[in-house]
């Protein structure tokens, strides 16, 4: 995305979930041609989040949105608009783990547990003592 394209992206913040593309599109409209609405949903439950992104044809218009529209109210919510961020595409994919820069956090690490070990010095065995050692880390 160029910075052209960047400076025409709104975000809508504080939207109505019931907020359908249409009836977004529809509010930004009055201040130029709206290229896209985005409403943001939940990826478990399928409603919205309560949050859009509009592309404006021009950053003109776009300022025009932003200035006319923040506090107003839409559906009985009042709106927040602002300049959309741009994509941090330097993030790991969700679930990957990233190394720590050097220098950076603690050195803390703590005990490593052995199979069977529960923290405490009993004597006892993984899966009880049943006599007959069945089950647990010590089944031969």
């Amino acid at each position: 995305m160029n910075q052209q394209q960047q400076t025409q992206k709104l975000y809508v913040g504080n939207l109505n979930f019931d907020a359908n593309e249409d009836q977004v599109r529809e509010l930004f409209g009055s201040y130029g041609q709206v290229e896209d609405v985005k409403i943001v949903m939940d990826r478990f439950s399928g409603r919205s989040r309560g949050f859009a992104f509009v592309r404006m044809d021009s950053s003109d218009s776009a300022g025009k949105a932003k200035e006319a529209l923040t506090g107003q109210p839409f559906q009985g919510k009042t709106l927040v608009i602002d300049w959309a961020r741009t994509e941090q595409r330097d993030r790991p994919p969700m679930g990957e783990r990233r190394e720590r820069p050097a220098g950076g956090g603690s050195d803390f690490r703590p005990p490593r547990r052995e199979w069977g070990d529960r923290g405490g010095d009993r004597g006892e065995r993984r899966g009880g003592d049943r006599g007959d050692r069945s089950g647990g880390f010590y089944n031969r």
